[in-house]
Parts: structure tokens; C-alpha cells; sequence
């Protein structure tokens, strides 16, 4: 055997207790694709695996070398939080408000490392906008020392707690030209600023850990995106993967960059939101933010004779709100939408007309919407609440889209539908 380690080559491959006349005898485990395994023992066709379930035995066949992309949509709460990984790249889009991404990381993603006092190293982290419901769970992650982070990428946009400027934004510096409001209070490189300055509580205690971190040597470096950068680019296992920045724009003030200021605060730094476009292979998926129907529309303003919305996957936008253009759910065509949003909110996310059109402006005979929150479960004994997850894995051709039922067993674990 070259290597003592494989990958699940399909979704919901079996794994058998024993076997016998070399097949496989009773199922007792199924994997998702890209779901890595030891290999410990080798029998004609089959190999003997050790996984994070029961262990037992695999044909050959339904093994691979390569990992493919696998992206984890957590249940967050009222908030979004996402992991990807692929070939050696760890990615985050979001945290979420409270505990939920740093516990998922250290209680079970990254266990086998934390638990031997290995780092884990985070190669990309993107903030889509600060709001506290997509980076305020990211804080607990910086202050953890086993956690290092090679670069953080941002919006611009960050909150203050007062409001001294003429149009009293608590977004920093705002001017008015030719009747349209701009806010030119951007930001890039969060390294350079003070933790103490006169922000928001939750971007003062972001800023305290991130130049906690930087001081500690854990922190590459933190940028600012915008429309047409490509912050990430390999070839990975024979495919491209790549992601692209569609959104935001900036307009020119005096020769600076600024941002078009809407109605308010909210309306302007969720309108501004990172919104990213994946590619690995022929799939694509779509990270959107807290996009709303005014800047959706200025958005497909910029690309009059361009069509890059269009993808496989999207997450939606602000986890379902009401807030949304038609015509831009009718561009991004997806075949699946994932929405991320929790429990007791005063939003009532994610509303009924979201997801409603998430499926009537969809691709497919019969289109795919996923919430995590519906994901959530309880267990029947304990009362505990299973937070919820929805798996995307794809090798560069097929996607599938899996979540755990709600009372399973190992053979029969994962209700899973193929793109």
C-alpha cells in the first residue's frame, strides 16, 4: 500500500462488518464522500478501515487517494458560519454570534490534533461584513493559542459606538455628493489599527484578540476585498479551485475608495457584504452575506453584460429574510440553497416567501433548499438539542448534499441527494 490512508471515492459508501469470499458481509457504517479512513489491513478486493464510527471493511473500489472539496454549513444560530477544506487548505467564511464554530472546531472537527496539542492552522478566514451574527464567534477562535491563521480578509466596514459625524452614522465618515450619501470610512489592513479605539464592544473585543494573536505570531496578515479579486487560486487533485470576489464595489470620492451609503447602517454594511463565488472543477457555490434587495440590484447594475451569479449551491442571503430581489434569485439559478438561521429570533428567519422562491427560482425538476436549522434535532433521551449541519462534497463533477437524520444508526445515517 503506497499510503495507510484513503478517502471515501462516493457518498454513503458502505463500510462492512466482515467478510466472506471476498465481499463484503452486513453493512455497518456509511461514509460521506471525501470521508478520510485508516487503512490497517488489505484482503483482495478490500481493505480493513478505521473510521470515526465503527470500524470494519471496504471494497477498494469505493476508496480514492483524493479528498475532493467538502464544505460544512454549521448551525450557528441566527448567523452563518461555514467551513471548507480541500487538499491542504482550511477555510472559514463567518463564525457566527456565540460559541457554536469554536466548539465545533475543538470538541470535534480538529479533535484529532487539539487532543495531541497540535495547531491548526486556518489558511483563509473571511469576514463577509462585521454584524455579530457572522464574526463574533470567530473571536473565542483567535484567542485559542492551538489556532493559527495565515490571511483574514474583510468588507471594510467596521461599527463605532458613537455617532460624531454630520449624518450621524455609527459607520464612521459619510459625505454627500450630488445628493447621494458615501461613506468613506474604509478599512484594510485591521493590523495597523488600535484595539482601544472608539468602536463598537464586539469590534473592539475582535480587534483585542486579533492583535493578541498577531502579537503571539499566529496571524499572517488581514486584508480588505472588493469586486474582481481572486484571493484564492490553486490546482488541487487535477482540478482549479478558486475563489472569486463578486461583490463589493467601490465607488471613487475625491479619488478614494467609498461605498454607496443607503438608508441606514444596516441597509449599507449588509448591502456591502463579501460575496464570494467558489470553483472547484465544474461545481460552483456561492457565499452571499446579508445581501438585501437595494444592493442586489446595484450589484447586477455592474455587471450589465455578465452572468457570474449563477452557481450549484448557494448559501442564501441574510439566512431568509424578506429582504430580496427576485431577479437576482433568478441569476444565481442555483440547484440547492442552503439557509443558515436560528431559534427564537425577533425576524421569524428564514421567512416563508425566501423560501419559497429559494425553490421556484431554482434549477432542477425538483430544486433542494436546506436550512440549518431544521438540521437541529433533539435527542429523545437526554432532551439534548444535536445542533444541525448540512455536508456539501464534491470532486470537481458530482456534488452531493447530505444531513443526519434525525434518529439514525450507523448503516443508515445520512439523507443524502446528488446534484
Amino acid at each position: 500500500m503506497a499510503k495507510p490512508f484513503k478517502y471515501a471515492a462516493k457518498n454513503e459508501a458502505p463500510v462492512y462488518e466482515s467478510i466472506s469470499n471476498n465481499k463484503g458481509v452486513k453493512i455497518i457504517n456509511r461514509l460521506l464522500m471525501g470521508t478520510y479512513v485508516g487503512i490497517s489491513e488489505e484482503a483482495g478486493d478490500l481493505f480493513k478501515v478505521v473510521t470515526a464510527g465503527p470500524d470494519g471493511w471496504m471494497k477498494k473500489s469505493d476508496l480514492t487517494d483524493n479528498m475532493g472539496l467538502k464544505v460544512f454549513y454549521l448551525d450557528v444560530g441566527q448567523g452563518d458560519g461555514v467551513l471548507l477544506e480541500i487538499g491542504n487548505l482550511r477555510i472559514l467564511i463567518d463564525g457566527g454570534p456565540g460559541n457554536h464554530m469554536h466548539g465545533y472546531l475543538t470538541k470535534w472537527q480538529y479533535t484529532y490534533l487539539l487532543r495531541y496539542k497540535k495547531p491548526v492552522h486556518i489558511d483563509y478566514v473571511f469576514i463577509s461584513h462585521f454584524d455579530a451574527d457572522h464574526y463574533k464567534g470567530l473571536i473565542k477562535v483567535l484567542e485559542n493559542p492551538l489556532f493559527t491563521f495565515g490571511t483574514i480578509y474583510h468588507a471594510g466596514i467596521l461599527k463605532f459606538a458613537a455617532r460624531n459625524n454630520p449624518y450621524n452614522t455609527g459607520l464612521g465618515d459619510v459625505v454627500k455628493v450630488d445628493k447621494q450619501k458615501y461613506l468613506t470610512g474604509i478599512f484594510d489592513d485591521l493590523l495597523t489599527l488600535e484595539s482601544e479605539a472608539a468602536y463598537n464592544r464586539d469590534v473592539n473585543l475582535f480587534m483585542k484578540a486579533l492583535l493578541k494573536a498577531r502579537d503571539e505570531n499566529r496571524v499572517g496578515q488581514v486584508k480588505r476585498l472588493k469586486s474582481g479579486d481572486v484571493p484564492v487560486s490553486q490546482n488541487i487533485e487535477g482540478n482549479t479551485f478558486k475563489i472569486e470576489v463578486l461583490a463589493p464595489f467601490n465607488e471613487k470620492v475625491n479619488n478614494k475608495d467609498a461605498f454607496l451609503y443607503w438608508n441606514d447602517d444596516g441597509k449599507t454594511i449588509n448591502g456591502h457584504s463579501l460575496v464570494l463565488k467558489a470553483t472547484f472543477g465544474q461545481r460552483t457555490m456561492m457565499f452571499g452575506g446579508d445581501l438585501n434587495t437595494q444592493s442586489e440590484e446595484y450589484i447586477m447594475s455592474k455587471y450589465p453584460d455578465a452572468h457570474p451569479f449563477e452557481v450549484d449551491v448557494a448559501k442564501a442571503c441574510h439566512h431568509g429574510s424578506s429582504d430580496f430581489s427576485e431577479q437576482f434569485m433568478q441569476k444565481v439559478n442555483p440547484y440547492a440553497t442552503v439557509i443558515s438561521s436560528g431559534d427564537n429570533e425577533g425576524f421569524s428567519h428564514p421567512r416563508a416567501d425566501a423560501i419559497g422562491c429559494a425553490g421556484k427560482y431554482a434549477r432542477g425538476a425538483r430544486p433542494l433548499v436546506y436550512s440549518t436549522e431544521l438540521a437541529r434535532s433533539v435527542n429523545s433521551r437526554s432532551k439534548k438539542v444535536l445542533f444541525g449541519m448540512i455536508n456539501l462534497r464534491s470532486n470537481g463533477n458530482e456534488i452531493y448534499i447530505s444531513q443526519m437524520k434525525e434518529v439514525n444508526k450507523p448503516s443508515d445515517i445520512w439523507d443524502s441527494y446528488k446534484l
